[in-house]
């Protein structure tokens, strides 16, 4: 289950049934603020869920204090992490934001308006107990570790937690990030760029997913208007061209609609939007059964499939 100190961070969502049956089942937490204060900020633990054994806080091997002086809490001892991990699945307990271990509305917090963060790996055995406590309930969870667990999702199917992990993995989550920043300045792009096979359709699709995020966040970071060859009414169109021939899609059979809601936009929502040319010039598609729709995306112009 070890996976170095990656934070993830994770989004649940349930109805309000299933929040006010949370609360029967594990309570609320205990409030930080006074009752006459606006803000109502609770500090809730996994061991509310799965409690955690109580142990001699002196053992260095469950609570390690000798760091106290320097951190604001005491440091968890190696049992206890082993005993988390074996039955929480992350090492740490709930933390609600990077900095404090407190929430600003449970209710939010269980209807996905703000994420909570783990440890090495999202909370699964605490999934799977609030599944067979009856709650009904939907997660999300994103990280940058290096393995398949960098992104994920999971739901309540007849009682039970099921979840499904990767393809993408962190590394090329990162790899994607470099891609971006090539294609708002390809003059310090990298000629020698990694190959990423892509193992199926679900594969491909989060790549390109993640590979748009990217570049509208350096879009809306950056600003660089030399990017801009022109606008046509609510289009504006990008001169650079987005290099995708470090994706080897010859394992790909399903092509259908690849493009056909791609967009780099970031301001899509005031209705705004991006015109891109993509290089697929070395794509190998002979393995390809659907792609009829390949190019089906007025914002996009592709380099022509060379097979």
């Amino acid at each position: 289950m070890e996976s170095g100190k990656s934070e993830f961070s994770n989004i649940i969502t349930m109805d309000d049934e299933n929040i006010e049956r949370f609360k029967k089942l594990y309570g609320e937490g205990r409030r930080l603020t006074p009752p006459d204060s606006s803000f109502d900020e609770r500090e809730l633990s996994f061991s509310q869920i799965i409690p955690e054994p109580a142990e001699d806080d002196s053992d260095k091997n469950w609570v390690d204090n000798s760091l106290q002086d320097k951190m604001p809490d005491p440091v968890v001892g190696r049992e206890l992490e082993i005993w988390r991990y074996d039955n929480w699945g992350t090492s740490s307990d709930l933390l609600y934001d990077q900095h404090m271990p407190n929430v600003q509305s449970l209710e939010g917090l269980l209807k996905g308006e703000y994420a909570f963060f783990t440890m090495c790996r999202p909370p699964i055995k605490i999934y799977e107990k609030m599944a067979a406590d009856g709650l009904v309930f939907e997660i999300s969870w994103r990280s940058d570790a290096d393995d398949e667990w960098t992104i994920g999702k999971g739901q309540v199917v007849d009682g039970l937690f099921q979840y499904h992990i990767g393809p993408m993995t962190g590394s090329e989550k990162m790899f994607l990030q470099c891609v971006a920043n090539d294609f708002l300045d390809p003059e310090e792009s990298l000629n020698d760029q990694p190959t990423i096979g892509v193992k199926d359709r679900e594969h491909l699709d989060q790549l390109l997913e993640e590979l748009q995020e990217n570049i509208k966040t350096a879009l809306y970071m950056q600003g660089n208007f030399s990017l801009i060859g022109g606008i046509v009414e609510n289009t504006v169109v990008l001169n650079n061209v987005l290099d995708l021939n470090f994706l080897d899609v010859s394992n790909v059979p399903d092509l259908n609609n690849l493009f056909a809601n791609f967009d780099v936009s970031p301001r899509s929502e005031d209705g705004w939007f991006c015109k891109i040319k993509l290089d697929v010039s070395k794509w190998n598609v002979s393995n390809a059964t659907k792609e009829t729709l390949l190019h089906d995306n007025k914002r996009v112009d592709l380099v022509n499939l060379s097979k």
